[in-house]
């Protein structure tokens, strides 16, 4: 019986295409490239992939990711995004598509946030929209492709978009989205970096863009232990939002001052931060937000001896992002709730937490200890397993 073929997949097809064109070279160039560093890939092929109508198989894809020079994560992290979300819109409008793709972001339905951000990307670059939309559309993407833990790819589109020297009002995002990439990945001298520059660039009645470069600011100084420095960017970057009337922007700043207190040690305050952050955001109908200040909330109460609090709050976080598909919260919960078991003494069920933890770290590409104690953990297993 003849094997089903692979369905191939339209986020990689569109990244070849683009990066083909972005360097210049034609589909015979491919060929000829192709065929000096393995089997060459016919340029009739080469169409057939770039238009979603083939699957180039692992081969190809290595063959083509060096080529262009290309980081191979980058296709895995946009296949697993790819895996998240919902079925393809069929509304054609790409200013439709955007505003319909932050409408399900914030409601916290994040496959279909990204089935409209695919499409949103997808529309424009078929579209003749101007270069300070196209640029929106990648930046957009993104900052989701960021928000679900996929940092290097999103550091990827960015730095491909800083060489197309954006627009103004484009430029400082795209500097402060870099800096959140490379705090992420765990290098805090570049993410000042590009907070400096993008500072430089922000007038001084622009409230949004700089509570932007405060919070960042801000959650890099508490990384640095630098509490104090911290709090008042965060003070800071609170009162911009709110002159600038961007609730999502400020709920986020309050889910920041929970954590600033656990950071601190002051269980207490980062209590009361994250309940706060919590009411704030549900108010709103900022639904992943919520669960993001609730997370801070659970970890907080931990800190303070609330075991069973904590453990409580953790499951109700855990079945509200089984629905979502968000793999980072539900790392997350799983994370902490292995910490819970173990403080309960709960071994059987901490065991079961760890291993949760450990499948859904693959989908967080990001340097945090909680990442890095899991991954520390595997390497551990991977030794024991091979002697």
């Amino acid at each position: 019986m003849p094997s089903k073929p692979i369905d191939a997949s339209p986020a990689i097809a569109k990244f070849l295409r683009e990066r083909r064109r972005e360097l210049g070279m034609t589909l015979r160039a491919v060929q000829e490239g192709s065929a000096q560093i393995g089997k060459p890939i016919p340029h009739s092929t080469l169409a057939r992939i770039e238009s979603g109508q083939l699957d180039p198989g692992v081969l190809r894809l290595h063959q083509l990711l060096r080529l262009y020079r290309l980081p191979a994560q980058a296709a895995g992290d946009l296949l697993d995004l790819e895996s998240v979300a919902g079925v393809a819109p069929t509304e054609q409008d790409p200013s439709k598509l955007r505003d319909l793709a932050m409408a399900a972001w914030s409601a916290g339905r994040v496959g279909r946030a990204m089935a409209y951000f695919f499409a949103f990307r997808d529309r424009v670059a078929k579209s003749l929209a101007p270069d300070e939309v196209r640029q929106d559309a990648t930046l957009s993407f993104a900052i989701a492709a960021s928000a679900l833990g996929k940092h290097g790819l999103s550091k990827h589109l960015l730095e491909d978009l800083l060489l197309q020297n954006p627009a103004p009002d484009v430029i400082v995002s795209v500097l402060v989205q870099l800096s959140v990439c490379w705090r992420s990945l765990g290098s805090t001298e570049a993410a000042l970096a590009f907070l400096e520059r993008a500072a430089n660039l922000v007038g001084a009645e622009d409230h949004r863009r700089r509570g932007w470069i405060e919070h960042q600011r801000g959650l890099v100084r508490i990384d640095l232990g630098d509490y104090d420095r911290a709090a008042a960017a965060l003070d800071f970057a609170l009162a911009s939002h709110q002159l600038a009337k961007a609730p999502m922007d400020e709920a986020l700043v309050l889910i920041s001052f929970a954590r600033l207190g656990y950071e601190r040690g002051n269980p207490d305050a980062a209590v009361a931060a994250g309940r706060r952050a919590a009411e704030f955001a549900e108010g709103r109908g900022f639904s992943r937000l919520r669960l993001f200040a609730q997370l801070e909330t659970a970890r907080a109460l931990h800190l303070q001896g609330e075991i069973d609090g904590s453990r409580v709050l953790l499951r109700s976080i855990l079945a509200d992002s089984l629905t979502t598909d968000d793999s980072v919260m539900r790392f997350h919960a799983h994370y902490y709730l292995w910490k819970t078991e173990l403080a309960s003494g709960e071994l059987a069920r901490a065991d079961i937490e760890l291993r949760e933890a450990a499948y859904f770290v693959r989908f967080v590409d990001q340097t945090t200890p909680e990442v890095s104690e899991i991954r520390e953990h595997l390497r551990r297993q991977a030794r024991k397993s091979s002697h």
